[in-house]
């Protein structure tokens, strides 16, 4: 299943459609409003998340609440673009008044302006924002109905924000339970990251973290040991797809914790008529799965944006300046946790469907059943 997807921050509406889609998916709409409130009543949020509602228009592709195996396609509206009509309008637009010359290091402007030949960042701004990841989660959340009929479930949990760390290790049923506004079972932990984000805020600046995603045993063999099939090229190449990911890596961290060969591999044992392998490689080994929990760290950048500014160059008069101060969050790092469920869903839901087939899940379950 692949997103197509297009919309601009404060423009009308964000705009995805999902291809690929098995018929007989079932469908429950209340999951995607909640992830999305989830997304939106996030730690470290913005004034904006109080204008967006996050109400999601689904165009075609369900009918009584089951998939058609036809494409997807859905439609949120963005709350503030009342508020930007003048900057945004597609005809009607007031080009001079809504510039932004004082480029933001770290986000795409500087980048953006180049490649798009623009003479301001307006235009690099509105499409490269992370507003864009609500539609990733409205759609990522047909693909988590998919895996749950498959028995595969989906966990997430904040490890770090800034120089906090969640030292305390939860099973993955506890895991499972983690939801917004923190997205951990750790209270101490959370009551701490509250105080630095309210810290943060008062100076004008924003945090990055740690995410960890874990998806329960996956039967052996979903992926490709050639190049272009890996089921963990698929998953980092999607969660590094999310504006603020700037890292992933599978598997314990050997630079905290170096490990001898025979440490790292573990065995491979018979499990319940199964051959698996109990690792801390992360569930994957050469592409494929391997029946143990799939575990992914994802390394969230600090957002670029921030009511402080930072030193920069203004390309319109040549001189240096502040970046632009625009209304943004705190941190992604809660935030973007539905976002990377979603997203493993998606990649783990492709895989599945290029081993199994994609044409009715009735089908999908029984092949995957007897793998």
């Amino acid at each position: 299943m692949h997103i197509v997807k297009a919309g601009e921050s404060h423009g009308q509406a964000i705009v995805g459609i999902l291809t690929k889609v098995p018929a007989g998916i079932k469908v429950n709409k209340d999951d995607i409003i909640n992830l999305l409130k989830e997304r939106r009543t996030a730690l470290g949020r913005s004034s904006r998340q109080k204008k967006e509602k996050d109400r999601v228009d689904i165009i075609t592709g369900i009918r009584g609440g089951e998939t058609l195996g036809n494409n997807i396609a859905m439609v949120i509206k963005n709350g503030a673009h009342s508020e930007f009509v003048s900057e945004m309008g597609v005809f009607d637009c007031d080009l001079q008044s809504s510039k932004i010359t004082a480029l933001r290091p770290g986000h795409a402007d500087l980048g953006g302006i180049s490649r798009g030949n623009f003479a301001d960042a307006r235009s690099v701004m509105e499409g490269a924002s992370a507003r864009n990841t609500c539609i990733d989660t409205a759609l990522g959340a047909v693909a988590i109905s998919m895996l749950s009929m498959l028995g595969i479930e989906i966990a997430v949990e904040v490890r770090a924000l800034g120089n906090l760390t969640s030292e305390k290790e939860y099973s993955f049923e506890q895991n499972l339970l983690n939801t917004a506004p923190a997205f951990s079972q750790n209270k101490r932990f959370v009551s701490k990251c509250k105080k630095l984000i309210d810290e943060c805020k008062t100076d004008g600046d924003s945090l990055g973290g740690v995410v960890e995603i874990t998806v329960s045993p996956i039967k052996a063999g979903i992926g490709g040991y050639v190049s272009e099939n890996r089921i963990d090229a698929l998953i980092a190449g999607l969660l590094m797809q999310t504006q603020a990911v700037k890292g992933v890596f599978f598997g314990e961290n050997l630079i905290n914790s170096p490990l001898s060969g025979t440490q790292y591999h573990g065995e491979i044992k018979h499990e319940a008529g199964a051959l698996v392998t109990r690792s801390l490689s992360g569930g994957i080994d050469g592409g494929m799965t391997n029946g143990d929990f799939i575990k992914i760290t994802a390394m969230v950048k600090p957002i670029p944006t921030t009511t402080k500014g930072v030193p920069t160059i203004d390309i319109e008069s040549g001189e240096s300046t502040i970046s632009a101060k625009q209304r943004a969050d705190i941190t992604a790092v809660f935030a973007i946790c539905p976002v990377l469920k979603a997203k493993v869903a998606l990649a783990i839901s492709e895989a599945v469907c290029e081993r199994l087939g994609c044409d009715n899940m009735k089908a999908i379950i029984e092949r995957y059943n007897s793998l």
